[in-house]
């Protein structure tokens, strides 16, 4: 596990705080918020690519 430095703007801070507040910290608000963004930007570079041949593979993957 790596740390890492997030700095928030001013303009942000109340936003983020309030959206976190059903959170159980703002930390884990914003990891679970970043996971989430890798999450569909590594699905969005999948749906760019071009379409395999699974036939014949079933349930096997």
């Amino acid at each position: 596990m790596s740390a890492i430095t997030v700095r928030i703007p001013d303009t942000m801070d109340k936003p983020l705080r309030a959206a976190a507040a059903s959170a159980p910290s703002l930390n884990e608000y914003i990891v679970k918020a970043v996971r989430r963004q890798m999450t569909i930007d590594a699905a969005r570079q999948l749906a760019t690519l071009e379409p395999l041949d699974l036939n014949g593979e079933g349930d096997a993957l």
